[in-house]
């Protein structure tokens, strides 16, 4: 081997070390600079008194290596200095990819999805969280209860091995979910999973006085519940009336909060609900609050409650209980924000000094939340302690 066969040689095998630090596995080509390829020439070669000039020699380099065809140099622009960037070329085949091994989709689902076009990744975990959920219904408490489609979403898709695809699996079915052929036929769809959307409820004022046509009024008692998510209320909402009197309870009148709006809408329940204004409806003496557990979710009733207190309205409570029960029988999912430790405790002490709570401070610092959704109609249906705190 000539001097400069080696040289060259010495310099490939640096250039492929500094490839290798950027995680070249050699199935393309890599792209490296002339700064870096001249810092690399000058590792191997320590030119002496006798020696040629560095850019002459590293020019016969450059030849030689594109002649064994192991580099492609780059154009050489005015603006740059010598040496020009060169492209290692691949030395070793793309790999192949290995075929997904499909699992077998559940025999509703594959009537529902056969024939249309190949799915995305996305789509392909959404159809395996389908398909498992479909092989579990069977033995789920009221299999048969359609439910509102965010409590299902959460339902099929809260699990950990599906959050990274899902970050929000609540909104996952959402109109603007991850798309493609599983939504083609809606209807078809909402049957199998046995949900139905929740639209958000069409606010308005009443100018009649028969309480049996106000939508959300539940009857004269004196404990307001507003309610952060449209799923969640719909369901509160059915599952009281449901109960019909069978269970005493001072829940007069159930409203959605529309989400962080409520810290300016609570302004709202002075003028609407003064006492006297309605025949047979009593001022409310309470106003209860259930939502998410999150950071958000809990500076919503704080903030509405300083303002209520300035209206001289009752402060806005927590409804222990629902909280309780979300902790319980779900799991805490990724968040979009995280709070500091004083932070976090100043928000959780709104929901009282029990030591159920104390997870949610360390859920807070770590931007972990819980959804409301998953205290949903299908639970509220196996259990009426829920509505023990406000009897």
């Amino acid at each position: 081997m000539t001097a400069l066969d080696q040289l060259s040689s010495s310099l490939l095998a640096r250039l492929y070390q500094r490839a290798g630090h950027r995680r070249w596995k050699g199935h393309s080509n890599m792209q490296i600079g002339g700064v870096d390829v001249l810092a690399d020439f000058h590792s191997v070669f320590k030119g002496g008194p006798t020696s040629e000039e560095d850019e002459t020699v590293l020019t016969r380099c450059l030849d030689a290596l594109v002649a064994a065809d192991r580099v492609r140099l780059m154009a050489r622009r005015t603006s740059k200095t010598f040496p020009p960037g060169l492209h290692l070329l691949a030395t070793a085949p793309a790999p192949v990819p290995t075929p997904r091994k499909e699992a077998p989709l559940h025999p509703a689902l594959y009537r529902l999805v056969k024939g249309r076009r190949a799915n995305t990744e996305r789509q392909h975990v959404a159809y395996t969280a389908i398909s498992r959920w479909l092989h579990e219904l069977p033995y789920l408490v009221a299999p048969d209860l359609a439910v509102p489609l965010r409590e299902r979403a959460l339902e099929i898709f809260g699990k950990p091995e599906y959050i990274s695809c899902f970050p929000e699996p609540e909104k996952c079915l959402d109109q603007k979910g991850f798309g493609g052929p599983l939504f083609q036929d809606k209807a078809a769809f909402f049957e199998l999973i046995r949900a139905f959307p929740t639209p958000p409820p069409l606010l308005s004022s009443h100018f009649s006085h028969d309480m049996r046509n106000r939508h959300t009024s539940l009857g004269a008692g004196d404990v307001l519940l507003v309610v952060e998510n449209s799923a969640t209320y719909t369901s509160l909402v059915r599952r009281l009336r449901e109960l019909d009197g069978r269970i005493g309870h001072r829940i007069g009148c159930v409203a959605w909060g529309v989400g962080k709006s409520f810290k300016a809408s609570v302004a709202s329940i002075k003028d609407h609900h003064l006492s006297g204004a309605v025949p047979g409806h009593r001022e409310f003496s309470e106003i209860r609050y259930f939502g998410d557990l999150d950071s958000s979710g809990l500076d919503i009733p704080l903030q509405a409650s300083a303002r209520a207190v300035e209206l001289e309205l009752p402060p806005v409570r927590p409804t222990p209980v629902l909280y309780r029960e979300l902790i319980r029988v779900s799991v805490d999912l990724p968040g979009k924000e995280s709070s500091g430790p004083e932070d976090a405790r100043r928000l959780v002490g709104w929901l009282g000094d029990s030591d159920d709570f104390e997870p949610v401070v360390e859920a807070l610092v770590k931007g972990r939340r819980w959804a409301q959704e998953a205290v949903g109609l299908r639970h509220l249906t196996t259990t009426d302690d829920w509505i023990s705190d406000m009897q």
